[in-house]
């Protein structure tokens, strides 16, 4: 998302741009700034923002004539009123704003105001991304060239497990066999219940939760929303006998059996 923060204090545009961050950590946040009014009609001008964030309280026209003047330019753009002072809510609230926030912003509210937007942007939480799977050298998930941080490292090892079975399930008992030998059956079950937990919070966060398929004691991933060189280079595609240079998923141990099967592929 485009996000511009106009403030005439330095500290309170970071502020909300860490706020920001904390509830929606998603790697394709850009982040515009302005602290007055002719400089966030610029930025409006000069980018396509998806949500504004705005304070009321600005030296020269206030944030509700910038309100005003950005609806004029473009009504599809989100606007969150920003401001200490809870009297100008109704006229905010006339302009058809999508929250009104006071300061210091409070993380539940933000959150909920950036999940009750006017305009979904994009309506992007309805539509799945397809994710780029690195397989040959480290092991790596992108989305718009950009790698998924996950915040398990077992739940990319999870992923890395599921994307080499190509579709095919693995049940509780094999997934804790190869991802927690070192571990008794009672507690893998658990770890292998944390990581998937972990998994599907990390998909969800780049909208593409539904890559990963659950069905009863089960896993497996839907290949038909993944882009992977591992696939290319099995299914012959022109120029894929160039990916594989003797690498696969170097960080984990588990993954040299396929080696010996591409060796001899």
């Amino acid at each position: 998302m485009n996000i511009l923060i106009a403030d005439d204090e330095m500290s309170m545009r970071y502020d909300l741009k860490f706020a920001v961050e904390r509830v929606a950590p998603f790697d394709d946040n850009v982040f515009f700034f302005a602290q007055d009014y002719d400089s966030a009609v610029e930025q409006i001008k000069s980018n396509k923002i998806n949500i504004a964030f705005l304070d009321i309280n600005m030296p020269g026209k206030t944030g509700l004539e910038l309100a005003q003047a950005i609806k004029s330019y473009d009504s599809d753009i989100n606007i969150i009123m920003v401001t200490a002072y809870r009297e100008y809510a109704l006229d905010a609230l006339r302009l058809y704003v999508s929250a009104y926030l006071l300061k210091p912003v409070d993380d539940n509210e933000l959150r909920e105001a950036l999940l009750n937007l006017r305009k979904p942007v994009g309506d992007t939480r309805n539509d799945t991304k397809k994710l780029f799977v690195q397989c040959f050298g480290n092991f790596e998930v992108l989305v718009n060239d950009r790698a998924i941080k996950f915040s398990r490292q077992k739940a990319k090892e999870l992923f890395a497990y599921l994307v080499c079975l190509r579709g095919t399930s693995a049940t509780r008992g094999e997934i804790c066999a190869n991802l927690f030998e070192e571990i008794n059956e009672s507690k893998s079950y658990e770890h292998l219940k944390k990581a998937v937990q972990s998994l599907k919070k990390d998909l969800s966060k780049y909208y593409a939760e539904d890559v990963l398929v659950h069905r009863r004691n089960a896993y497996s991933v839907n290949t038909n929303l993944i882009s992977c060189d591992y696939y290319d280079y099995l299914d012959r595609k022109p120029g894929a006998e160039k990916l594989y240079r003797g690498e696969f998923i170097k960080q984990y141990s588990w993954a040299e059996v396929y080696v010996y099967h591409l060796e001899n592929y």
